[in-house]
């Protein structure tokens, strides 16, 4: 018999979890959980303008979503957070569609069955009572009205801490989202989720991904309900103000993961690279000059091995995001680094 869970509250996460836990490690039912028609992300415009489509910022934040979603897989399938490594099959069943529905611009993101797909990806790779509760608590927190408004204020209160104009910081204190139940009960559950190995934190990182791409498109209207969470574009805004301004591109030294190297065109060599943390990859050019020498055979031995590669990267600012815009060169580690993890 599946694990049914009846709605995306909670407490009935909590009991489900229970539940799951209460299970033994080999227990069928852990690779059969029922999620339901609530398991789905929702958002709705009041803009007659764009009525029954799906606006560009929107179709933006749902791609962020679908990419988390094949991300996890990957790792749960490979060990490495590589969309290149599913196949065609597993990208069908991991894909989220979206309803659009008329009236205004109302939009429904299903995620029982790629989230159910990504179960059966999980199976094998970490223990049944790990990926039950992934996908059980990823999906609530997904989908919930109190567990959006815990984020909200979760983020405002990362911005109070950072930001050091006053009147940011005061119109920041005037947002109040969920209550101190949600934020307590949301805590509790992205500790549960970060608690479950490796594919548990990144599917914590997941959430704040989907989640700020959410934001970000949700401060392009006058206001946008999402998960019966309405936010209008200034609170959007001041939710998504940056603690630092980069005008000009800065150089930073950061180990990255090359996921692919395409040398197809010599006039546009291009590059993957993976943040190891995030899973983020960022498709970026490269000087010709790199693909000569000992940098060519460190950026072939890493995309290989799958280790981390020091490089030097260009980055800069773009609509109050961090961007990689070239790869400079590869480099040694840190000296402070080599030798640390030797017996």
């Amino acid at each position: 018999m599946a694990i049914q869970v009846r709605d995306g509250a909670a407490s009935t996460v909590l009991s489900t979890v229970d539940r799951i836990l209460a299970e033994s490690d080999f227990s069928p039912e852990l690779e059969k959980i029922e999620l339901g028609d609530w398991a789905a992300i929702k958002v709705y415009i009041d803009d007659t303008e764009v009525s029954s489509t799906i606006t560009p910022p929107f179709m933006e934040a749902f791609l962020v979503l679908q990419r988390q979603v094949y991300q996890l897989a990957a790792l749960a399938k490979s060990g490495v957070a590589d969309i290149g490594q599913l196949g065609e099959i597993d990208r069908h069943e991991l894909q989220i569609n979206i309803i659009v529905q008329g009236g205004s611009s109302e939009y429904l993101a299903k995620l029982e069955l790629p989230l159910t797909a990504l179960l059966k990806r999980m199976v094998g790779k970490m223990s049944g009572k790990q990926a039950a509760t992934v996908i059980v608590c990823l999906a609530a927190l997904a989908a919930g009205t109190w567990s959006f408004c815990a984020w909200l204020d979760q983020t405002k209160n990362i911005k109070i801490e950072e930001l050091k104009s006053r009147d940011h910081v005061e119109a920041l204190h005037a947002l109040q989202f969920s209550t101190e139940e949600q934020t307590k009960l949301f805590e509790k559950i992205i500790d549960l989720l970060g608690n479950q190995g490796d594919v548990g934190k990144r599917a914590v990182d997941a959430l704040q991904q989907a989640n700020q791409a959410l934001l970000k498109a949700a401060s392009t209207n006058v206001k946008t309900k999402i998960n019966n969470v309405e936010i209008s574009k200034h609170e959007a805004n001041l939710l998504r103000t940056q603690t630092r301004k980069w005008a000009a591109t800065k150089i930073i030294v950061e180990p990255m993961q090359v996921v692919d190297i395409n040398t197809s065109d010599h006039f546009n060599l291009q590059v993957v690279l993976m943040e190891p943390e995030t899973g983020a990859q960022h498709r970026i050019t490269f000087k010709d000059n790199l693909f000569s020498g000992a940098d060519r055979h460190k950026l072939f031995d890493a995309l290989e091995s799958r280790n981390p590669l020091w490089v030097e990267l260009a980055v800069k600012e773009i609509e109050g995001e961090l961007r990689v815009v070239q790869l400079l060169r590869t480099r040694e580690p840190p000296s402070d680094l080599i030798g640390e993890n030797d017996p």
